[in-house]
């Protein structure tokens, strides 16, 4: 569940390096961390504003990360000819682990819970969706607090 917050696209300027052009729109792409050469086409909605050469965007993002409409909202210009690296990737502020390591729900950076696991589930409505907030560190240490006696490893991500 993508909430459009950018953050995982905002280191990955070192990693995601235009090679050339072919043409209006279309790029030759490496993806450093994967070794994988991308085939790159901006999306007809962000052609008229993107031109890679005169980004007014941090050198540390990935070139293909814009500004979107909403406030404090980022796209990625390329979606739907992005790397596979980036297509594998979930966005997570929190995983949670069986006590035998297998995982058994991520939270995304808004909160919400995303699991199969029906005590889990349980847990994460009654005990800590009441009190997230906009306090990030307050909730996922509730989490924590909350989720460890039960037998779940957490994994919380900045």
């Amino acid at each position: 569940l993508c909430t459009l917050c950018g953050r995982c696209c905002m280191g990955m300027g070192k990693y995601v390096k235009i090679k050339g052009s072919m043409g209006p729109n279309k790029y030759i792409c490496v993806h450093e961390l994967s070794n994988e050469t991308v085939y790159a086409t901006v999306e007809k909605p962000y052609r008229d504003d993107f031109d890679p050469d005169e980004r007014d965007t941090p050198e540390e993002w990935c070139p293909f990360l814009s500004e979107g409409e909403g406030e404090e909202t980022f796209v990625c210009v390329i979606h739907g000819t992005r790397p596979k690296f980036c297509r594998d990737f979930v966005c997570a502020s929190m995983r949670i682990y069986t006590h035998d390591g297998v995982e058994a729900g991520k939270v995304s950076v808004k909160g919400s819970l995303v699991s199969k696991d029906d005590h889990l589930n349980t847990l994460w409505k009654d005990q800590i969706n009441p009190i997230i907030t906009g306090n990030d560190e307050a909730w996922k240490a509730k989490a924590v607090e909350v989720l460890e006696p039960e037998g779940y490893r957490i994994e919380v991500y900045d």
